[in-house]
């Protein structure tokens, strides 16, 4: 029996990608002992409400992740991902427990998710079935051509960007997946849009980053060796 078994409210951590515009596979970079994995997976746990983890890694590194993360203290279970971010969700979802009722799905590649942020995510789900967390665009924003050149700006009072942890029901999540063949959504929550299920926003955090570009992997090394992730 998997030791998820028990786990009411589980964290699917997604680290399938192959990172190519950081340099590659940046969730495996170390920093302070540990890999930005590492890092994202003590975060998740940092929360007493997220009872274990799934966590979904190339194919080729599931025995790797597992040594990396075998010493916490609460039910892993590492899994090889698909080819896409969505495809690496479904793998993520056919892992979880028969008793699993939510589910937190979050990037590796934002190991600095705090705690509260967390919380909210969660607590939002629970009340309205789908939460996600958003900040306010500050800039001007503008919609392009085919061939790059401006065709409007849009209403940044109406606009925000989306990161990641999303809370679902488990039963949402996977009805609104099994409704479509699409394999191309680059989060969770619009596949519960596409479903035509709402989702409730609270307010994202401008430190919880998402690891993309080589500057922005320097910058959360040296964040992580000196203060890692927030705690508590």
């Amino acid at each position: 029996m998997s030791a998820l078994a028990r786990c009411g409210t589980v964290a699917i951590l997604l680290a399938g990608g192959e990172g190519q515009r950081s340099g590659g596979r940046k969730q495996f970079r170390r920093a302070g002992g540990h890999s930005i994995l590492r890092h994202a997976a003590e975060g998740l746990l940092a929360v007493r409400e997220v009872a274990g983890l799934v966590v979904v890694v190339p194919p080729d590194a599931v025995e790797d992740a597992r040594r990396e993360l075998e010493s916490l203290t609460r039910p892993i279970e590492v899994v090889a991902g698909g080819r896409t971010r969505n495809e690496s969700s479904r793998k993520g979802l056919a892992a979880l427990p028969a008793r699993c009722r939510w589910v937190l799905i979050h990037d590796a590649a934002r190991p600095f998710a705090s705690p509260s942020l967390i919380r909210r995510v969660l607590t939002a789900a629970r009340a309205d079935g789908a939460a996600i967390c958003a900040v306010q665009v500050s800039d001007s924003t503008v919609e392009l051509g085919p061939d790059g050149s401006l065709r409007r700006y849009l209403q940044r009072d109406r606009l925000a960007a989306v990161q990641t942890p999303q809370a679902f029901s488990r039963e949402r999540i996977e009805a609104a997946f099994a409704r479509t063949r699409r394999t191309d959504f680059t989060d969770d929550a619009s596949a519960m849009l596409h479903a035509g299920k709402s989702v409730a926003v609270v307010a994202g955090e401008d430190t919880n980053i998402k690891i993309t570009t080589p500057e922005e992997l320097s910058r959360a090394l040296r964040d992580l060796r000196q203060t890692g992730p927030k705690r508590g």
